[in-house]
């Protein structure tokens, strides 16, 4: 399986929008991981049906009154997936929460945003990816997604720069 990953829109899915047209015949969903919660719902409502897609996402520290729960779990091919924006596990200092927390879930991989830049590391078999954000990236990073795909039991990301000249 395969999915788009995105984190941090802030609101504006139009760049989400031209990748999940894009990448349609390519993955079996999306997956969001928060800032803003709706627009992960209003993407599932407008590309669901029209491409045979999933859509799950997790609210993050700019979705308030959200009633969604603050991360999930889910199992892939052996794999298990944890999903969660990273504020409360206060990812802009450092993995060491999100990392006890994986640990204590039993998560192979961990989704996650909040920092607006991507990353990728493997620590101690446990894969950590951070899409980055589409609309408001930070430091020196580009505007930033990612893919996901577990099969056969193994699981590998690509991080990307979303370039539209480029798709």
């Amino acid at each position: 399986m395969r999915w788009l990953l995105f984190s941090d829109t802030h609101g504006s899915i139009k760049e989400a929008a031209i990748l999940i047209e894009r990448f349609a015949s390519q993955v079996d969903g999306v997956l969001h991981m928060g800032d803003y919660e709706r627009d992960c719902d209003f993407l599932d409502k407008q590309y669901r049906y029209t491409y045979d897609l999933s859509f799950a996402g997790v609210p993050g520290n700019c979705d308030l009154g959200s009633r969604s729960p603050r991360s999930r779990l889910f199992h892939v091919e052996g794999r298990c997936v944890m999903m969660c924006h990273g504020d409360r596990y206060h990812v802009n200092d450092g993995l060491e929460y999100l990392d006890l927390a994986a640990r204590e879930a039993g998560a192979d991989v961990v989704l996650f945003g909040h920092t607006h830049m991507p990353l990728q590391v493997e620590k101690d078999g446990i894969l950590f990816v951070n899409p980055g954000s589409l609309t408001e990236p930070r430091g020196w990073t580009k505007r930033s997604f990612g893919i996901l795909e577990i099969e056969k039991g193994k699981a590998a990301a690509s991080l990307l720069d979303y370039d539209p000249f480029d798709l």
